[in-house]
């Protein structure tokens, strides 16, 4: 990081100290950058400058310049996955442009934009708290603990009718009156981008569905064939998303469940991934994808395993079979770390960890994401606590985001055959042809544009 920057950051309330770094292009906040960019020449390239809309293709998919690379507010290192699920959101930004206009024919475009942003940036915000954390935490706990966060334990019920009543325990914290920082500027920091390597959570290939098919009710659409995630990735993965369609991209992936976070799992395809650069076009390095994750760790100096767990106030182990009880997986360990529990990397504990039942993440990554990712994002952000409000958002914006509760409802509301027809759970999140309320696997939808 250059001096400057270093100087910059420790003159910042609670920056003192601060030596080495690692500047990010992308922000921490839930403001939708994924899809409108982290900066301005990146957001006046995706919008139309018109009624505040986004570009989108007549296909329901992103649009793409003359070269293949599409039009997005983040296209580095895209797959079609995202691709289309940032394709969703921007017809979600378009739908609320629509509905502010018809409140409110004054409105410009900037400000249907801004307000359009507002309010689409917290419905993914809302999903990621009580629609994608309570899949892939799936308890009775942790789906209590996720509706808290948002409602608090009066519940929707209570809070849609009378506001926000009591602190954050009752009335949750969406829509305290002020933001609260516990003292330090909310980041996500160095040790939340360890623990959240889930790239073993994608296959080496896409199970592809045709969708042209009634099979019949809670019946899962007919396989086709497989396509190899090699050509689901970059310009390619968006020529290829182009011939299968956006419908039929979803509904494949609603269907094909993830991959397990454990040793063993990662895709072969990363081992020698086409790395791309900011602006989508290809890299002439070749990346392996894991030997990276391990060797990032190691640069920014993140704690072995060991201590990782010792600064979060865990149990540390002492033996390897505290670790796991794969007895295989044992005897890998030892060849590569011996007897030196303190030598095993951060990645390659997270993998291996006994998992609690019904986490798709370990115990130790837990801690870390339940901090960072859910409560101090939405506490320290004054678009979910102070600022929430119908002045902030609009009466139909505010309106907006209390009404939507899912992922789910957002298909339903740009695709209702497509949902009605093939999910046949009640949340996206969920693989789609399982029985409803039911614990089952998740479905690649899981990689949601957080």
């Amino acid at each position: 990081m250059p001096a400057e920057v270093i100087q910059v950051l420790q003159h910042e309330e609670g920056g003192e100290g601060i030596e080495t770094g690692h500047l990010n292009i992308q922000t921490s906040w839930w403001d939708g950058s994924a899809i409108y960019g982290s900066e301005g020449k990146k957001e006046a390239k995706v919008r139309t400058h018109a009624d505040g809309k986004l570009k989108i293709g007549d296909d329901g998919l992103l649009q793409h310049e003359v070269n293949g690379i599409a039009v997005s507010g983040d296209i580095r290192n895209i797959w079609a996955g995202v691709s289309a699920l940032q394709a969703l959101f921007v017809k979600e930004h378009n739908a609320v442009c629509d509905a502010l206009k018809e409140e409110d024919p004054r409105l410009d475009d900037e400000a249907l934009f801004r307000y359009a942003r507002l309010v689409t940036s917290a419905v993914i915000a809302k999903i990621h708290t009580i629609d994608w954390t309570v899949e892939l935490l799936k308890t009775h706990t942790m789906n209590a603990a996720m509706h808290a966060n948002w409602y608090g334990l009066l519940g929707k019920k209570i809070k849609d009718t009378f506001g926000h009543i009591g602190g954050p325990a009752l009335g949750g914290l969406v829509g305290l009156k002020k933001p609260n920082n516990h003292g330090v500027p909310y980041s996500l920091t160095e040790e939340f981008t360890s623990v959240y390597r889930m790239h073993s959570l994608l296959p080496d290939s896409l199970k592809l569905r045709n969708i042209n098919t009634d099979p019949g009710p809670n019946k899962s659409p007919e396989y086709l064939k497989d396509i190899k995630m090699e050509e689901l990735v970059g310009i390619r993965g968006e020529s290829t998303l182009n011939e299968i369609g956006f419908e039929r991209q979803v509904v494949t992936m609603g269907h094909q469940a993830c991959g397990a976070l454990e040793l063993w799992n990662y895709p072969f395809f990363f081992r020698d991934l086409v790395a791309q650069n900011v602006d989508g076009t290809e890299r002439p390095d070749h990346v392996d994808m894991p030997v990276l994750e391990i060797y990032r760790d190691r640069e920014r100096r993140i704690p072995r395993y060991n201590q990782f767990r010792r600064k979060l106030m865990l149990i540390p182990i002492s033996k390897w079979e505290d670790l796991t009880d794969d007895k295989e997986a044992i005897e890998t360990i030892r060849e590569i770390y011996g007897d030196e529990v303190e030598n095993l990397d951060l990645l390659v504990g997270l993998m291996a960890e006994k998992k609690i039942k019904g986490f798709a993440i370990s115990e130790t990554a837990f801690v870390v994401f339940i901090l960072m990712a859910t409560s101090r994002r939405l506490e320290a952000d004054r678009f979910f606590t102070s600022y929430f409000n119908e002045k902030t958002y609009t009466e139909r914006g505010l309106k907006w985001v209390n009404t939507t509760e899912s992922l789910r409802d957002v298909l339903l509301r740009h695709y209702p055959r497509t949902v009605s027809k093939w999910m046949n759970s009640t949340s996206a999140f969920s693989v789609w042809d399982a029985p409803p309320n039911s614990f089952n696997p998740i479905p690649l939808l899981l990689r949601f544009p957080s």
